[in-house]
């Protein structure tokens, strides 16, 4: 299995602890899954090694079952969309998420999204492309909590 469906999973039903909701309790509920998924690395890593490859590899490494797989698993019967748009995958998967909800197809949904590039070829391919350097002078781009965050955005986020 892809460790990003594994990481999926895991985050999924820790979202639900965390929002205080028993993920057994969602079982035939209308509940939607929208998760973004994109970077196939580890599924060419397998491929390279044919001994690695086995009768789960196609299910293990597919997008689309990664949704299908926490629906399936918790007993949901809403959307499960699988979204790859790249760096914005996740952003697309939680507007696709509000939109299930405000056109009322959906009573509640999980939106999120997982990408892992495992290789060096991978990562030695943005480098190059410069396009994971920080240019000369820009501040770091990791959010961090401030006096107006609270203001700006609800208190979970900050």
């Amino acid at each position: 299995m892809d460790p990003q469906q594994r990481m999926l999973l895991e985050v999924s039903w820790e979202a639900l602890e965390h929002a205080g909701i028993p993920p057994d309790s969602l079982a035939g509920t209308r509940t939607g899954v929208m998760m973004g998924v994109y970077f196939n690395e580890y599924q060419s890593m397998l491929a390279a090694s044919p001994e690695n490859v086995d009768a789960y590899s196609g299910t293990g490494n597919a997008h689309s079952i990664t949704v299908g797989r926490i629906s399936y698993l918790l007993g949901l019967r809403g959307p499960a969309v699988a979204v790859d748009t790249a760096c914005s995958s996740s952003l697309v998967a939680v507007h696709l998420a509000c939109q299930s909800l405000r056109l009322r197809e959906t009573d509640l949904a999980l939106a999120g999204a997982s990408a892992s590039p495992f290789g060096p070829r991978l990562k030695s391919q943005f480098r190059h492309g410069g396009c994971c350097r920080r240019r000369a002078g820009a501040p770091p781009s990791t959010p961090r909590p401030t006096d107006s965050c609270a203001v700006r955005a609800p208190a979970w986020w900050c």
